[in-house]
């Protein structure tokens, strides 16, 4: 029997720790990174989970979330140079941040909410 034509190619990029332990597992199986992910993926070895669908309100609120973060960032900035400058005390610095802290622990929460 032919062997059929293996014309189409995918590529995909992981980081580090993800790829050293995609080489385990490649030496693990005992034959190359493509008859692996051949297998994995054709022979249904691998569990598939469906991505939440991105609404038009998640969409909003993570645009939203990513210009709130950015604005906390030049805050913190700011923050950070007046008190090098001697503009602002120790103490009203320590608590600048600690309540541009706990907005950034609240917008995450929500992150986790949305997302």
């Amino acid at each position: 029997m032919k062997k059929p034509l293996l014309s189409e190619r995918l590529n995909f990029r992981i980081d580090k720790e993800s790829f050293d332990a995609f080489e385990d597992k490649v030496k693990a199986f005992g034959g190359s990174r493509s008859v692996f992910f051949r297998d994995m993926v054709l022979n249904n070895k691998t569990q598939v989970i469906e991505r939440k669908k991105t609404t038009d309100n998640t969409k909003q609120a993570l645009y939203l979330l990513n210009k709130s973060s950015n604005n906390i960032n030049q805050l913190a900035r700011a923050a950070n140079i007046a008190n090098q400058t001697g503009k602002i005390s120790d103490n009203i610095y320590s608590s600048f941040l600690a309540e541009l802290e706990n907005q950034s622990q609240l917008l995450r929460a929500l992150l986790d909410h949305v997302s």
